[in-house]
């Protein structure tokens, strides 16, 4: 008897993990089979698949560790929140039902995917072999960007559509023939993968992990995806000042921060050295122009968005509730109302002139800088987040990730993860991003399984 039910419990185990993989490759890999003539509609099948991945595994768990399950209650109660507050913005604003699942499922994928891991009791060789497949996925990403890097430009790699720069579709599996931030999110996925194994993988010999955080250092700067260096140097900073006990330390690392950030950027103005003219539209090319300052124009076009939005409220309750799912800035209303227009309007969706009025100040001659670098870029996931769903939707969402914060998070890398994510989410949508936001779910859920083990294993000794 006791044998039949350790089998089962095996059998139970072994297939949620199988199905958390399945749910995570549906949004990992589609665009990259889109790249290659898939339908369109294959990038939108990871919105159902994680769901009912999520429901199994909350169905069929045997957690009994009770830290576990409070973490995977208070996650749902968190999610819970967020659907509360995405419902009452489309019902005030008249949003379409489709606006609701996509937005809520855009925002809350990884932390549905965070409670299936927690509900998934991983140890020993299951979480060797889940932890080795998501390495697998992630380094297949990294080989795929270097070869398109040497590939694209001879032509024995297939290029991008209505003449897309190299470097845009130098995106590994995230990489996309009709234009998009790709680039961006194959990187920060193979930097963040870098670190890990860096890291974790110590059976692996060092040179060769130290081989592929060079590699994702040089898939980074060749895809020309310099925002991604600008936000994870950033959120290293935030995690060490996070770190420092007695407030006077931080000058011992301010000072020789602040130096190396006045060296480079005299290096960017004063001099001509080639391999930083990528990072010179950071500042400018044209010495005449203003960019910032309150009135310059890198700070007028960045915070567009925040000036656009309150014109159109017509309620007070819009203050607290935002103009509707995917009716402004965010992922969904920014970008995918656009470029899945002819299938998802037809479906019910509803679009607002909000996200309209942003694109036409991009595409003036105003908005050349966001042009330039989406370092400028007004449409950004906190812009989004707070346009759609308003001050209280954005505390939800900030709710969500405290959770993370204070019950996940064991160690820096989870916290560098975390920082580094939401200052990507002041440059562009990359918070939004399924393939990105279920890599960093997966790394954080990996580590806290991780740690879980190494404790048991040291109580044990």
């Amino acid at each position: 008897m006791i044998s039949h039910v350790a089998i089962q419990k095996k059998k139970g185990t072994i297939r949620s993990s199988t199905l958390i993989l399945i749910g995570f490759a549906t949004a990992f890999f589609p665009r990259l089979l889109t790249y290659f003539g898939a339908p369109s509609p294959l990038n939108f099948v990871h919105f159902v698949v994680l769901p009912v991945v999520v429901g199994i595994a909350l169905l069929t768990t045997r957690v009994k560790d009770r830290k576990q399950v409070a973490i995977t209650w208070e996650l749902i109660f968190g999610l819970g929140v967020l659907l509360a507050c995405t419902i009452a913005s489309a019902l005030i604003n008249q949003a379409g039902v489709l606006n609701v699942f996509l937005q809520y499922m855009l925002q809350a994928e990884p932390f549905l995917l965070l409670i299936a891991i927690m509900a998934t009791p991983l140890s020993g060789e299951k979480l060797k072999r889940f932890r080795n497949w998501i390495a697998g996925f992630c380094l297949f990403n990294l080989l795929l960007a270097i070869a398109q890097s040497i590939l694209l430009p001879i032509g024995l790699y297939p290029g991008a559509e209505g003449g897309q720069l190299i470097e845009d579709n130098t995106a590994g599996v995230f990489a996309s023939k009709g234009g998009s931030a790709g680039n961006y999110i194959s990187a920060t996925v193979s930097l963040y993968f870098a670190l890990y194994f860096l890291n974790e993988f110590k059976t692996v010999p060092l040179q060769i992990r130290i081989a592929v955080f060079i590699g994702a250092f040089y898939q980074t700067f060749i895809s020309d995806s310099k925002q991604v260096f600008v936000a994870l140097f950033v959120g290293w900073l935030l995690v060490v000042f996070t770190n420092v006990k007695k407030p006077l330390k931080i000058l011992y690392y301010l000072v020789p921060i602040v130096l190396i950030i006045a060296i480079f950027y005299w290096a960017l103005v004063y001099t001509d050295v080639e391999f930083l003219d990528p990072y010179r539209n950071f500042t400018t090319y044209r010495a005449e122009d203003n960019l910032y300052g309150s009135d310059g124009e890198a700070t007028l076009l960045k915070s567009t968005a925040l000036r656009i939005i309150p014109s159109y409220y017509t309620t007070p309750l819009q203050w607290f509730f935002g103009l509707g799912p995917g009716h402004t800035v965010t992922r969904l209303g920014g970008w995918f109302m656009n470029d899945y227009a002819s299938l998802l309007l037809p479906l019910g969706a509803t679009v607002h002139p909000v996200s309209a009025a942003v694109w036409q100040v991009i595409l003036s001659p105003s908005g050349w800088l966001a042009r330039e670098s989406t370092l400028y870029f007004p449409m950004f996931t906190w812009v989004g987040i707070w346009g759609d769903l308003g001050l209280i939707g954005l505390g939800a969402y900030l709710y969500l990730g405290s959770i993370v914060w204070r019950r996940i998070c064991v160690d820096n890398f989870c916290k560098f993860l975390l920082l580094s994510t939401a200052v990507l989410g002041f440059i562009l949508t990359q918070m939004e991003e399924p393939g990105q936001m279920l890599t960093i779910a997966c790394f954080l859920g990996l580590r806290w399984q991780e740690s879980k083990e190494s404790r048991l294993k040291a109580a044990f000794e």
